[in-house]
């Protein structure tokens, strides 16, 4: 008895003492209450990691920065900027062994937001939107904070910027405007390629007259949604209903897979395709006429503002306005931050105080660019600090201040694209991956090892379609596309 007394006692003082551990755990954040109305008398440093290039006179504009909104919000900032491999590496690690920091750059495609949100990186942020973000809130459709939700929390404060998406070509102006080519006119790969191999046979500099990575390939302009690896909703119902489809069964990827080939035989693609790393890099280069992009107005102008040649760009499919949106370009608050109160504070600014907005983005007026009218900037050559052609992931891209050459309509008919997106039939759906998480990432396995070599056209995609299908089946495709359709059903019964 005496015994049991003592292994009971232990048991308790182990459980203590774990509790004890797991409330010093750096994972918990120390929520606290401010008055929104009022500066607060402690300084606070918000430490924002973001992805990106480093650069020389960061120190410079986040002095700028703090001087700003030290009589604001009695703060200061620490910018810590990493290239996109680096970045994700990093963070990922600091989550996982929940080191401090305040707020970082997330999206759907970067930091698997969704899981960092689940597994405790990010912290649920409802109550800090309502109380300290209001007019954030009030910038965006209730639907663009709902498609954010992870378990019904928001944990990600989304850019307020372009939540549609079209497809299209961008290419080089003097080449298009060298053979008086009207881009307008192509609505196909297919339709490109005798103009392609007219460009190669003139234009010997250009070393591949068209140029792709695994998301821009002819597949790129079949319309739908991916629900998950391998899964697919097609936009047009009446092609397979309201149902989830194996995106490799079908005529659409076969085609698409064979006309990339026949571009890779043509000698109209980079000849190392399969193995040719550094997509944008090639981009700059020049050595390339067109190429597929995912449009908004002023994108093409975006891209090529530090490039040494003009892009202009021509839409072929329509605005589309996918589940996805919102999920592109996010802040996330850190479930380690001290104080997520202030820099809710902060994001709030950051959104609705067109100054510091546009000193985030670019600096420094006078150092960093020069204003020629009130809304419109040049970038100074070589400039030390510049997110030019990154703004989308600094908050409300509505602020903004148009940099030299960029249409002085383009907030405007961003505005509009919003406007005049079309929601498809499934818009709002969710897949949850929970209950085939195992069979989902085999499935990716499989992908991974066959998709890159189907879509990028350097092999005859009919020699491995058969061994690709078999090891999807294998691996649990079936069972995945299975539970997916069980989930979509759900939601639209929901919808009625």
């Amino acid at each position: 008895m005496k015994k049991l007394k003592w292994i009971g006692l232990l048991l308790c003082l182990t459980m203590l003492i774990t509790a004890l551990a797991g409330c010093g755990s750096s994972k918990t954040a120390q929520v606290t209450e401010e008055d929104p109305n009022t500066v607060p008398e402690d300084t606070y440093e918000i430490n924002w990691y973001t992805m990106g290039a480093a650069m020389g006179e960061v120190a410079e504009v986040e002095a700028a920065i703090n001087d700003y909104i030290k009589d604001k919000i009695n703060a200061t900032i620490k910018i810590t900027r990493m290239e996109s491999g680096q970045y994700q590496q990093q963070m990922n690690t600091m989550m996982a062994t929940g080191e401090y920091f305040d707020c970082c750059f997330a999206a759907n495609w970067v930091l698997d937001y969704a899981a960092n949100a689940k597994n405790g990186g990010f912290l649920a942020i409802d109550e800090y939107i309502d109380k300290y973000m209001p007019k954030t809130k009030a910038l965006m459709a209730e639907d663009i904070w709902d498609n954010v939700r992870v378990d019904g929390k928001i944990y990600g404060v989304p850019a307020n910027k372009e939540f549609a998406e079209q497809r299209g070509w961008a290419y080089q102006t003097e080449i298009a405007e060298k053979y008086n080519l009207d881009m307008s006119q192509y609505k196909t790969f297919e339709d490109l390629i005798p103009m392609l191999k007219m460009i190669k046979e003139n234009e010997p500099d250009l070393m591949y007259p068209i140029d792709w990575g695994t998301d821009r390939t002819p597949g790129s302009f079949w319309a739908g949604f991916q629900v998950c690896t391998g899964l697919k909703l097609d936009n047009d119902e009446s092609k397979y209903g309201r149902k989830v489809v194996q995106a490799i069964e079908t005529e659409e990827y076969m085609e698409n897979c064979r006309t990339a080939h026949r571009f890779y035989k043509e000698g109209l693609i980079k000849p190392d395709i399969l193995t040719a790393s550094d997509f944008s890099q090639r981009l700059k280069d020049g050595k390339t006429f067109v190429y597929m992009e995912f449009l908004k107005p002023g994108k093409a102008k975006e891209i090529c503002q530090k490039f040494n040649f003009e892009l202009d760009q021509v839409p072929v499919t329509e605005i589309i306005q996918l589940n996805g949106a919102g999920g592109g370009s996010m802040m996330a608050i850190s479930r380690t931050s001290k104080n997520p109160a202030r820099v809710a504070r902060f994001l709030e600014l950051v959104n609705t105080d067109k100054y510091l907005n546009n000193l985030m983005n670019f600096g420094i007026e006078g150092k960093h660019y020069t204003k020629i009218s009130d809304d419109m900037i040049k970038i100074t050559p070589n400039a030390g600090y510049t997110l030019s052609g990154e703004t989308w992931m600094t908050g409300n891209v509505f602020l903004n201040y148009l940099v030299e050459g960029e249409d002085e309509n383009k907030l405007k008919d961003l505005a509009e694209f919003n406007k005049d997106a079309i929601k498809p039939w499934y818009y709002g759906f969710v897949f949850d991956p929970i209950p085939v998480e195992q069979d989902i990432a085999a499935v990716k396995n499989v992908s991974e090892e066959y998709n890159k070599q189907m879509v990028l056209g350097a092999v005859d995609p009919d020699t491995l379609i058969d061994d690709y299908r078999a090891k999807m089946k294998a691996a649990g495709i079936d069972k995945v596309q299975e539970e997916a359709q069980r989930q979509l059903d759900e939601f639209l019964a929901s919808k009625k």
